[in-house]
């Protein structure tokens, strides 16, 4: 296995299944599943929403997703909407994702603000032996998009103001979330380091529920992460690119 390979595992399925037998994170992993037919069929009977996703990629490309209403499936990608009989979902799916590798995901009611989810990505360094919680941005999907990624359209929002406006939370149970937000994505840090001795970066994708149960949406070893320009912390950019800079490794 390359280098590359080694730092940079790609694979969302891979990231799941090597997080699945922690006992302090299990309980907040949406259930997922590799594409079939007959996961996808199943998944349609237990969520009321679910997603498909490309194994490996990130930036919301690719990403479906759907709903099922009594035998008719609403298949949503990022630009364009269908409306296939249930016996059909399975084959449009493969028909948009095409040959490459899929995951399936329980969907997860996100907090919102007018309408709009909001989910939160939390940033993780490794310049040397430990892991560094940098911090935490929001990001406010745009009106009846399907992803809340940045490069989506997504707005950049700050947790306290996300959580005021979704949730009108007092200024200390907000400061609370925030901690176990940052407890869990140490632990998942940590976790995937067990598992992925290589990684020196780790930016999460961090969903909260209606309830205010956390969720680890998705865990991003080649993170995007130009929301922080945005963060209260005006030096805070500065310093992660610095880190970044001298962790990662050039993609050839």
């Amino acid at each position: 296995m390359s280098l590359l390979a080694q730092k940079y595992p790609w694979s969302k399925w891979r990231k799941h299944v090597a997080l699945c037998n922690e006992q302090e994170i299990a309980a907040h992993l949406p259930e997922t599943a590799v594409l079939n037919h007959d996961n996808l069929h199943t998944f349609l009977r237990n969520h009321p929403v679910v997603y498909a996703k490309p194994s490996c990629g990130g930036g919301g490309k690719g990403v479906l997703k759907l709903m099922r209403c009594n035998d008719t499936v609403h298949i949503m990608t990022t630009t364009e909407r269908y409306h296939v009989p249930l016996a059909s979902a399975f084959a449009k799916v493969k028909a948009l994702s095409g040959k490459r590798s899929y995951i399936v995901q329980q969907g997860i009611d996100l907090i919102k603000i007018e309408g709009r989810p909001i989910d939160f990505r939390t940033l993780l360094l490794r310049p040397k032996t430990e892991w560094d919680y940098m911090g935490i941005m929001g990001k406010l999907a745009v009106k009846e998009q399907i992803v809340t990624n940045h490069c989506r359209g997504g707005s950049s929002i700050s947790f306290a103001q996300a959580i005021a406006q979704s949730k009108g939370l007092a200024d200390e149970e907000t400061g609370e979330l925030e901690k176990r937000v940052e407890g869990l994505s140490l632990s998942i840090a940590q976790a995937l380091h067990r598992k992925f001795p290589m990684i020196a970066e780790l930016g999460l994708d961090i969903g909260i529920d209606e309830c205010l149960n956390m969720w680890l949406i998705e865990a991003n070893t080649r993170p995007q992460y130009n929301l922080f320009k945005d963060h209260a912390d005006l030096a805070l950019y500065k310093r992660i690119d610095g880190i970044i800079r001298s962790v990662r490794l050039p993609l050839r």
